[in-house]
């Protein structure tokens, strides 16, 4: 087996796949070109682009047109242009990127549909102090109380957050005096929080609000902070999920806008379709029919698989609902995995698209299907890293059921743990946490996770001396007016940020922040950590904040607890969680979520499964208990159903040569339909008996 010969009537049939792409592009027909895992989509995407670049270039050159071809990741983006080779017709980046890239040059528009936001914020946050049950007592002053209140708060804003952390006791003994008219307030130090909360968030909006509307200069730009996950409207700054909204307002509401993408770019690219925001297709079903509107000529293509879609936020099937009227072209060749691991990814999907391999010398891999307990997990996995010797060229990829165990086998067990522990990823919120803390898409990361990721990032950018200075830089344009000598000052201050758990960085970060005058320095670590007068303190305050509750003495002094654990592990565990996140791990035996697979592809493959996954008890198994009646599902079975068949093809179709699966449950009720699509139903045995030739 070697996957390297390919028969003259195979190739000369995926070109016919190709000349319908490219028959399309000449006929402005836009197409969703639908292949399954490992069939080249990435190829077929470069080889479109390259026929667009060889027959278009003239006129694009003449015209002062490019091409737009958007990618779901950064990894992606890279990938795409190495491939692509040297050209400057082609702008390659990711989606959130090329929203901002086609509308921040109209910042007149932007600020105006900013300034609606916030007003709406505003509007948010008026109607909680007036109508919330936390709010009570503050709802039972007259206005002028009320403004007194404000007031006081307001021009004690130091002194609440120094005293923040304090039981319930202490903290109303330290504003007993000042509060005296309002000591009812003060009763319940939880709805005190959030009364001063809501009062704070209030008057940095309003204030923002306020300037807009006086034209004052600091005020009169948006900008998109691609490195925080999470608003910053009072500073004039939008994250990812407000980009795609601010992008669809603003071509929606303005045909020029319209007309001058159309014109400027008239072949647009899309690829891995299924997992793109329902508005991106939108703001391109929106562009497309106004170009035949006006007579223009567009081409847009969309390359992805419906049957990988992992993500709820991907619009998936959807796709022709949202954007009508696309030509749909299909591949069946696989240009990754062995005929064996074929056929069981072909019965897994069980659907129009049935692949089969390019190649003539496709057979010799191997896919066997055990049954075990969870006992057996860690001698399964030892069993191969013996029978494939594996080693350093020659890796393991084990996907395995909990986030937990990814956690604990990769090296970064306590951050996992403690991040558990917190309000905002206990109990029902546990699934969140997966995807928040382990995500390799880090648009995806939550609040927190990516405010940590930033910091890592720039220590490891530090340490690493090939890291050229500019990327050191969370925001491309921080140091455009920056003279040589100045960036160098500043590089040698932030060589100084050392220490050996998490919390002596910031405090490192903090001290430096508060002794040096270095405005350069003061503006990197404000992007960098998202606001400005960092402290110790008000970072850990922070924290806090968004992952706690905080309703009583014992819920205070647990967050507490809580955030001194996450500050006091060491660096090494944070590197290996950002390792982890990055994709440069360096073990020989490498762990993964079930989403965390997506678009790579491994020799070697092992998938630990059970009946549970995450919350769900009744997850996998639902899987093969309707896999032979399933078109007779409807509605939330239906798609509970697609949504596992779907995350088991990406899962298993990783694989090139070897694929192992290890069942951890009792499977007597659905053998039978196990062996439909894996074929021999093993046993496992911990003692080396197991049946595998």
């Amino acid at each position: 087996m070697s996957l390297s010969k390919i028969s003259p009537s195979n190739r000369e049939k995926e070109l016919e796949t190709l000349h319908s792409i490219f028959d399309s592009i000449n006929k402005s027909e836009s197409t969703i070109f639908n292949s399954g895992a490992g069939a080249g989509k990435t190829y077929a995407l470069i080889e479109s682009l390259k026929f667009v670049i060889r027959n278009y270039e003239a006129r694009l050159k003449k015209n002062n047109q490019k091409i737009i071809c958007i990618t779901y990741t950064n990894v992606a983006t890279t990938e795409v242009k190495e491939r692509l080779g040297n050209t400057d017709l082609v702008l390659v980046s990711t989606i959130h990127e090329r929203i901002w890239a086609l509308i921040k040059s109209y910042q007149k528009e932007l600020v105006e549909i900013h300034k609606e936001k916030i007003q709406e914020e505003i509007s948010k946050l008026k109607h909680k102090l007036e109508t919330g049950k936390e709010y009570k007592e503050f709802q039972k002053l007259d206005d002028e109380q009320k403004d007194y209140f404000k007031k006081i708060m307001i021009d004690n804003n130091e002194l609440y957050y120094q005293n923040f952390n304090l039981k319930a006791k202490d903290l109303k003994e330290k504003f007993k005096i000042l509060l005296s008219d309002f000591a009812t307030i003060l009763r319940n130090v939880s709805h005190f929080k959030k009364i001063v909360s809501t009062i704070y968030n209030l008057e940095k909006l309003s204030e923002c609000c306020d300037n807009i509307l006086l034209n004052k200069k600091e005020y009169s730009c948006v900008e998109y902070n691609s490195i925080y996950n999470s608003d910053q409207l009072h500073k004039m700054r939008i994250s990812h999920d407000t980009l795609l909204n601010y992008g669809l307002k603003i071509i929606e509401k303005y045909d020029l806008l319209k007309q001058i993408i159309i014109d400027k770019y008239p072949f647009i690219f899309i690829d891995e379709y299924q997992d793109t925001d329902e508005k991106i297709v939108l703001i391109m079903s929106i562009l497309e029919n106004y170009a035949k509107k006006i007579g223009h000529e567009i081409f847009m293509g969309y390359f992805g698989d419906t049957a990988q879609n992992i993500y709820d936020d991907g619009i998936g099937s959807k796709i022709t609902e949202v954007h009508l009227g696309l030509k749909p072209i299909n591949k069946e060749f696989n240009r990754r995995s062995t005929k064996e691991v074929l056929k069981v990814i072909n019965n897994i999907r069980n659907d129009k698209i049935k692949q089969k391999s390019i190649y003539d010398d496709c057979e010799g891999g191997s896919v066997q299907f055990f049954k075990g307990t969870p006992n057996d997990v860690k001698d399964f996995i030892e069993t191969y890293i013996y029978e494939w010797d594996i080693n350093q060229k020659n890796k393991l990829h084990c996907l395995v059921l909990t986030n937990k165990i990814v956690a604990e086998y990769s090296g970064f067990e306590n951050i996992y743990t403690t991040f558990k522990e917190t309000d905002k990823y206990k109990g029902f919120n546990y699934n969140q946490l997966n995807t928040e803390l382990l995500s390799n898409d880090f648009s995806k990361l939550g609040e927190i996770p990516k405010l940590l990721f930033n910091i890592l990032r720039l220590y490891d950018n530090l340490a690493d001396k090939l890291t050229p200075v500019i990327d050191i830089s969370p925001q491309v344009n921080l140091f455009d007016d920056m003279k040589l000598e100045d960036l160098m000052k500043l590089i040698k201050t932030l060589k100084q940020i050392k220490g050996n758990t998490l919390g002596e960085i910031i405090e490192k970060i903090s001290n430096i922040y508060a002794e040096c005058n270095e405005e350069d320095f003061k503006k990197l670590m404000d992007w960098v950590m998202g606001g400005e007068n960092i402290t110790y303190e008000l970072f850990k305050i922070h924290l806090i904040e968004k992952l706690f509750n905080n309703k009583s003495d014992e819920d205070i002094e647990h967050a507490n607890v809580v955030i001194d654990n996450l500050l006091r592990i060491s660096m090494e565990e944070y590197k290996r969680w950002y390792k982890f996140i990055v994709e440069k791990q360096d073990e020989e035996v490498i762990y993964h979520t079930f989403h965390g697979t997506k678009g790579r592809e491994f020799d070697n493959v092992i998938i630990i499964m059970g009946n549970t996954f995450g919350r769900d008890r009744n997850y996998f198994n639902y899987f093969f208990q309707n896999s032979m009646k399933s078109t007779e599902l409807e509605g939330e079975d239906k798609k509970k159903f697609e949504t596992i068949k779907n995350l088991l093809y990406v899962s298993c179709s990783r694989a090139i040569k070897n694929l192992r699966i290890l069942y951890i449950d009792d499977i007597t009720n659905f053998e039978s339909e196990v062996s439909e699509i894996f074929g021999e139903v093993n046993e496992y045995s911990s003692t080396g008996t197991q049946n595998d030739e």
